[in-house]
């Protein structure tokens, strides 16, 4: 189900060009096509394209000729495959060998027994440049589609660690990863590499290649060594703050490497990072791809750097030590974090139960823990591991919160085990589990505790900024050294939540109760019941029973949705006490504060939001929106040193919108009655 190879969800990795004729007055030279071949894997249990398969049966893509007997290809068309063939524009099939590939930026590179014509690089693409697609669309053979150029640079599509694509509207669908992005003089301007797609896999205009300037700098690398070392500043960046981005986009440095070059070149945490060479940074991923395209012969790069509102030069120097470069599928191949950290997705596993996607991490021989959201009402699950789906079951806890434990056979000899000795977090923290649309597991971009676990609720969680979406329910949240800190349940806005290891050794704890299999079937039984519940409210409304049942299923998740049903209807005091209920479990929780403030405040009931306006205030002094509840509460609630507070440092969050809040303060209007 996660197999690497399978990238269709929605968001699919190109393969191809439908047959359009090009638009009138873009002209396309044909000899292009001669560069251009069709790529016919043979992976593991599927057909072969081209041996009798119907067109976009067997897996197929595309490649571009770079060099005498040198094609390029997507990493991601070849990765699985035990046998490689390419069909040229003449309607030869030849065997082709893998030469080298890397899975950071999705490129491979292949050779064969023939000299097809090679590509010119065209690396000057501009914005709404004609430009024609060709690639093997549905495994229909090579055919032309043309538009324009969309946008250049683009950085942060999703894909791969490593982008730097060109954006085009040419028509682009399944079967020409690998193909031509060319201009009106048949250079190549990149390589068609992955598109947004349909929910029918269908082209919808959003189309993206890698730049010519990225795919020559990877191709060289593979074919002189066979892997690509990309350049590291010692550095981590994270995105400019709502208030800077009036002054800068530019990613400010939140912590250095000592001795890293950008330590040794007088960059500081807090500094911004506006350029690098010839490349304006707007986030780190920006940074990340304008040093992945230094070339091992460059020693040294430009980076300008604003620093409390001076901009200034510096050298970040590399030398040829390794110390300063990190090789492909080690750092910056699938996985560009440290190495403990990738080494920990070994514990994470794929699983399905009642939600489809989840996640579980490994803390024993045939131990998986994950959330009971997973689960539900499930006495079972499928585990999916590398040598195949394994059936587990759900071991009864008396255990009362969001986590439960799996037992299945058949897991990896020798795999990682997390350990559950309790520590403290260190550096950067990251969810790991299954990503749904690149279909594998995987490390999310890292964040920091926005609060600990609250010593007031027994089930309360760690809160951070390391992102999770769907499918990280039930995976791992790790720190820099790899140690597991909590098992990971979701959230929301930049804020999400994780459940501690004393909850985990709890669940273990709990599972000679008496009352354990009671337990297990009352809570999953309710969880169950309140997503139903839920689940019918546009066409009954929220009733007593959804409060009821989402109560008694003691999930703080469900609680907050259940309490905005009443809210959106109009019943605030029954939104707000099923808000206060999750605020009791996750008191720390920014998300369940938030949702309870909303509720107070549609009700009209100021007063009682002030101590949780402090309280979010205390844990996101520089969150507009948490500020935006302070000044309010604080006005209409009777508390003007609250609302001061919260305007003072509104002035550092957003100056812009201090200025209304100035007026608000200065000027307000009569509460709005309670209601």
């Amino acid at each position: 189900m996660f197999d690497k190879s399978v990238k269709f969800l929605g968001v699919l990795l190109c393969a191809g060009t439908l047959g359009v004729a090009p638009q009138t007055g873009q002209a396309f030279q044909e000899s292009t096509m001669s560069s251009v071949v069709s790529v016919l894997p043979v992976w593991p249990g599927r057909a072969q394209g081209s041996a009798g398969a119907p067109p976009g049966v067997a897996p197929e893509g595309s490649g571009v000729v770079i060099g005498p007997g040198l094609i390029a290809t997507a990493w991601h068309v070849v990765e699985p495959a035990s046998r490689i063939d390419v069909r040229l524009w003449d309607g030869r099939v030849l065997p082709a060998d893998l030469v080298a590939g890397d899975m950071a930026s999705d490129i491979a590179v292949l050779s064969i027994d023939a000299d097809p014509p090679v590509f010119e690089y065209a690396m000057d693409a501009g914005l709404a440049q004609p430009v024609c697609a060709v690639g093997n669309a549905f495994g229909l053979g090579l055919s032309v589609s043309c538009g324009v150029v969309a946008a250049t640079g683009v950085t942060n599509a999703g894909f791969n660690p490593i982008e730097d694509f060109l954006q085009t509207d040419a028509a682009v669908n399944p079967g020409s990863s690998g193909g031509a992005l060319v201009d009106s003089d048949g250079r190549l301007l990149g390589m068609l590499s992955a598109i947004f797609a349909s929910e029918g896999d269908g082209n919808i205009g959003v189309n993206f290649a890698v730049s010519a300037e990225l795919l020559d700098r990877v191709t060289d690398s593979l074919i002189e060594t066979g892997e690509v070392s990309y350049r590291s500043a010692g550095w981590r960046l994270r995105h400019a703050s709502l208030a800077s981005l009036a002054v800068s986009p530019a990613p400010g440095v939140a912590a250095l490497e000592e001795d890293g070059p950008a330590a040794l070149a007088g960059i500081e945490p807090g500094d911004r990072i506006v350029r690098i060479g010839q490349r304006d940074i707007r986030s780190p991923r920006d940074a990340l791809v304008a040093l992945a395209l230094l070339r091992p012969e460059d020693s040294e790069v430009s980076v300008e750097v604003l620093r409390e509102g001076t901009a200034f030069q510096a050298v970040l120097s590399f030398g040829d030590s390794q110390d300063s470069a990190q090789s492909g599928p080690a750092m910056m191949g699938d996985c560009p974090h440290p190495e403990p950290v990738c080494a920990m997705r070994q514990a994470v596993f794929p699983v399905s139960s009642f939600d489809p996607v989840g996640s579980a991490v490994r803390i024993g021989p045939d131990l998986l823990v994950t959330n009971r959201h997973v689960v539900g009402d499930r006495a079972d699950a499928v585990v999916h591991t590398p040598a195949g789906p394994r059936g587990a079951v759900v071991v009864p806890s008396a255990y009362p919160g969001d986590l439960a434990l799996l037992q299945v056979g058949g897991l990896p000899v020798g795999g990682a085990v997390a350990s559950l000795a309790p520590v403290a977090p260190q550096g950067t923290l990251n969810a790991i589990g299954a990503d749904i649309a690149r279909q594998e597991i995987r490390v999310f971009e890292g964040g920091d505790v926005i609060a600990p676990p609250s010593e007031a609720s027994d089930l309360a969680r760690w809160h951070v900024t390391a992102r999770m979406q769907p499918g990280v329910s039930g995976g791992a949240l790790v720190d820099s050294t790899g140690a597991l800190i909590g098992i990971a349940t979701g959230g929301g806005d930049g804020r999400f939540e994780a459940i501690p290891l004393t909850d985990v050794l709890n669940l273990l704890a709990m599972r000679d109760a008496g009352d354990a299999a009671q337990v297990q079937q009352t809570l999953g039984q309710a969880f169950v019941a309140c997503v139903t519940a839920l689940d019918a409210v546009q066409e009954t409304g929220p009733t007593a029973e959804l409060a009821a049942v989402c109560a008694q299923a003691n999930n703080a998740g469900q609680l907050l949705d259940a309490g905005r049903a009443f809210s959106q209807a109009g019943n605030f005091a029954q939104g707000a006490e099923l808000h206060a209920q999750a605020v009791a479990q996750v008191p720390n929780s920014l998300n369940a504060r938030i949702s309870l403030l909303v509720s107070l405040q549609l009700g009209g009931r100021f007063d009682e939001m002030l101590p949780h306006a402090r309280s979010v205030m205390e844990m996101a002094p520089d969150d507009a929106q948490v500020l935006r509840f302070a000044i309010q509460s604080g006005v209409w609630g009777g508390d003007p040193d609250l609302a001061e507070a919260g305007y003072q440092a509104l002035l550092n969050a957003d100056p812009r919108q201090a200025e209304a809040a100035r007026r608000f303060i200065d000027n307000a209007p009569p509460a709005p009655p309670r209601r």
